[in-house]
């Protein structure tokens, strides 16, 4: 496949995302690696996800609705560690002090190949990347609205981990400084 056949098949299918139900939100945690050198960045933002998460689930708790949250990751050699942080979580906190309490359950992993959803994912997770490593915006201002922003107009679903631009003007940023 060419290169334009590639992009657009990134752009149509992020597309669907952006116009599908108002209750389907999307998640996503950029970290900057130098920000913080003695953490793994996976487990950081697994983290971050899980707890962005679950303020989404209690946010929908607050009206009356009592689902509780599967997460379904791809397939990772990080599988096993993962799935230890996510247990941990019924009797830790989180490094930034709340407890994760409306996951059903520890993460499933599966291959990517055979969930639509992970594919999904995975072109969040590639719009995320493009923005913040290079800052190409033609995937990620496709999807920006569909990120889970609270009722306070912060945009929760959404995370720019980094301590190097306290001025920092992403929508991430933006909203926890207005």
């Amino acid at each position: 496949m060419s290169k334009e056949e590639a992009q657009g098949i990134i752009v149509s299918v992020l597309r669907i995302l952006s116009k599908s139900y108002d209750s389907a939100v999307a998640f996503a945690c950029a970290i900057h690696k130098r920000s913080y050198l003695n953490d793994d960045p996976v487990e950081l933002a697994f983290e971050d996800l899980c707890s962005r998460f679950d303020i989404y689930l209690s946010t929908l708790r607050n009206t009356g609705d009592r689902q509780r949250g599967l997460i379904i990751l791809d397939e990772s050699s990080q599988e096993t560690t993962l799935q230890q942080i996510a247990r941990d979580f019924r009797t830790k906190r989180t490094r930034w002090g709340g407890s994760i309490r409306n996951l059903a359950d520890i993460p499933l992993f599966v291959d990517s190949k055979a969930s639509r959803l992970i594919q999904v994912a995975d072109h969040v997770a590639y719009a995320t990347f493009r923005r913040y490593q290079s800052a190409d915006t033609k995937y990620f201002d496709l999807i920006s609205q569909k990120f889970f922003r609270g009722d306070d107009g912060i945009i929760h679903g959404l995370a720019h981990k980094q301590t190097i631009d306290p001025n920092c003007m992403c929508i991430a940023c933006l909203t926890r400084k207005t």
